[in-house]
């Protein structure tokens, strides 16, 4: 019994009137056209009995058949067949009905009429919208209000963007009178829509057509308050997209909320910026089953474990079940921080906190030795690019120093897999960081081929990524704040662009080059390399941030360009020149086959590195670095000091 009164709310009253008015006058023509019927004495009175009929059943089943809930501007194929089987199930019930009255060959010119009063002003209303004509925005601005003037002034007008269930709730919990929103339309995310309404809301247009859709009500008067997107089927391409269109008419967007937490302002309910939606990639496979299998019941220890990659990591691994996890830090308080948080979620899980620096050879070897572990993540690092570059001393004892003495420690006790994790800054390194990254790795690679000589156990896995959005003295949270403080925010350089990936999706993908890489016990499996989709621009990921904020960029908050910075590129690679891509059984992991060097060359190479950073001499090591590493570039300061050095005692091959 529900049914009729909820039909009846979904019916464009607008729509029926002038159906019946146009159904009328062609079929009572028709009708008086008929030569048979003129004989009658009454004929009048009686095309008008049958016209009356006629019209009234068609626009009853045309309401029933869900005809009336869509605009005419938007008359497609599919609502053709609506109204094409609406009119011929009203010739047919009509015929029954009329059958001594009119004969047989007269419905032909019945069904002409009908045809012509249905479809006529339809394909002229879709016409006259495609090419607005100035004399019918009355119109369109008319049919996209309620007749409840009083109530939409003080009603939020929405555009939704999504073609989903969340919609579809979202629409039907605003079908009340008392509804705090104007649904203008929807704008579907596919180009091509067979569709045109979703639970009596006009789907008009597609995103690819959002900004002469948003020009269009703008200039009926009907300009929405918010753009309402949907998260659960918009590509973070799309809301990139999105946003830049909404900057030119400076229109908030909002992410839907669940039906049953909406309130009277959306405004508040923007929802905080989320790193992956900044990302124009989607998230990867990882295979937590056969990662479970692998790391089930044994000992883990993780080095770097309250910096943002390791405490990730550690976050990721806790859901493999092991048995137990030893987390090393040098930082006490992040150390506290990881193990607080790990302890109070995964309280049957044996975790012990260890205050630990890599750089300390006789530590790391004791830990190992008492804790055996079955496999160890080495994610302690210096990585901030300007304090290395100007601390070279530093980040070679951390990063290349710390890297060996881990690597040794790991064969030393037989454990089964070390994973490096490296960074894209170690291809063509053009700052200290990089380079020292380059020169770990190189260690992990040749420890790595070097094990069947030695008869080790211990497979080394070198993960490079680039950069990760969210990690501590990244570019998103130095946005955040700086958009806090009121801007601007601060961009090195327009051009400046990077690959990004979030915190977990690089966990969870360390973890499966893990896998691969320890299920492999033949020859080397080179550094894997990390699907890091396509760079993304500095200074459009700042636009994005902005947006999303609810802000227009250049207009609400400013960019700043302040210069690139010491040892900052303006590009990022994953791979050397020289270095072959494989494809690995997981399409977001390959294999980059780089210059190998034998195990003995390059101790001697860290050696002599390490004395000269021991002595704090950073111009002796910017030296040795570059000829250890000759695509390491370095600026004329420094390449002048090293040519006017001359050579140095050891001249091993080039890593």
């Amino acid at each position: 019994m529900n049914m009729i009164p909820r039909l009846l709310r979904r019916v464009n009253i607008r729509q029926v009137l002038f159906d019946l008015t146009t159904v009328f006058c062609c079929v009572f023509l028709s009708l008086l056209a008929i030569k048979n019927l003129s004989t009658y004495p009454s004929s009048f009175v009686v095309a008008g009995i049958v016209s009356g009929l006629f019209a009234l059943l068609y626009a009853t089943l045309h309401a029933w058949f869900g005809g009336y809930t869509t605009s005419w501007r938007f008359f497609s194929f599919q609502d053709g067949k609506t109204a094409l089987a609406a009119t011929v199930a009203t010739i047919v019930i009509s015929g029954v009905i009329f059958y001594d009255v009119i004969p047989t060959t007269g419905w032909i010119m019945v069904f002409s009429a009908a045809i012509a009063a249905v479809f006529g002003p339809r394909f002229f209303a879709r016409i006259a919208h495609s090419h607005d004509l100035p004399f019918l925005r009355g119109y369109h601005r008319a049919e996209l209000q309620n007749a409840k003037t009083s109530k939409i002034d003080s009603r939020q007008k929405l555009l939704m963007i999504g073609f989903g269930d969340h919609v579809a709730d979202f629409i039907r919990s605003q079908n009340r009178a008392d509804s705090d929103y104007e649904i203008l339309g929807v704008v579907h995310i596919e180009v091509e829509c067979e569709a045109t309404s979703l639970r009596g809301v006009p789907i008009i247009g597609s995103v690819n057509k959002l900004g002469a859709i948003i020009r269009r009500l703008t200039s009926m008067e009907t300009r929405p308050d918010f753009l309402v997107l949907t998260r659960d089927e918009m590509s973070t391409r799309s809301v990139g997209e999105i946003l830049s269109v909404t900057d030119k008419f400076n229109i908030p967007v909002a992410w839907l909320p669940r039906a049953d937490r909406i309130n009277s302002n959306l405004g508040q309910q923007l929802r905080p910026i989320k790193l992956d939606d900044l990302l124009p990639r989607s998230a990867n496979l990882f295979d937590a089953k056969a990662c479970s299998n692998l790391m089930s019941g044994s000992t883990v220890l993780v080095t770097g474990a309250g910096g943002s990659i390791g405490s990730e990591l550690v976050r990721q691994i806790c859901h493999l079940a092991p048995e137990t996890l030893i987390l090393t830090d040098a930082s006490e308080h992040a150390l506290y921080m990881i193990n607080q948080e790990i302890s109070q979620i995964f309280s049957d899980l044996q975790i012990v906190p260890k205050l630990l620096d890599v750089r300390d050879r006789k530590a790391v070897f004791r830990a190992m030795e008492i804790h055996q572990p079955d496999y160890v993540f080495h994610a302690a690092a210096l990585k901030h690019v300007p304090i290395v570059e100007a601390q070279a001393c530093e980040g070679v004892v951390t990063n290349v120093i710390g890297s060996r003495n881990v690597a040794d420690a790991a064969a030393a006790t037989k454990v089964n897999a070390m994973v490096m994790v490296s960074t894209d800054k170690a291809v063509n390194p053009a700052n200290v960081m990089g380079a020292t990254k380059r020169l770990a790795e190189a260690y992990c690679q040749a420890m790595d081929a070097a094990k069947a000589d030695v008869k080790g156990v211990t497979r080394y896995v070198t993960v490079r990524f680039g950069n990760v959005l969210g990690s501590n003295g990244s570019v998103v949270p130095l946005f955040q704040k700086q958009l806090a403080q009121g801007g601007p925010l601060t961009v090195t350089h327009p051009d400046v662009e990077r690959f990004f990936m979030t915190i977990p999706e690089a966990s969870r993908l360390i973890l499966q080059a893990l896998l691969l890489g320890a299920d492999d016990q033949g020859g080397d499996r080179g550094i894997f390399v990390l699907d890091m989709g396509e760079p993304v621009k500095i200074v459009d990921l700042a636009r994005q941030v902005i947006r999303l904020s609810g802000l227009t960029p250049e207009k609400d908050v400013k960019i700043v360009y302040t210069g690139l910075r010491p040892g900052e590129k303006l590009y990022e690679e994953l791979m050397h020149e020289t270095e072959n891509l494989v494809p690995t059984e997981h399409p977001s992991l390959m294999v980059a086959r780089p210059r190998f060097v034998r195990i003995q060359t390059v101790r001697s190479q860290i050696d002599v590195i390490q004395a000269a950073a021991n002595t704090g001499d950073s111009l002796e090591v910017l030296r040795l670095l570059k000829l250890y590493i000759p695509e390491f570039e370095t600026t004329a300061r420094e390449a002048k000091t090293i040519i006017d050095k001359g050579a140095p005692l050891l001249r091993p091959e080039a890593v």
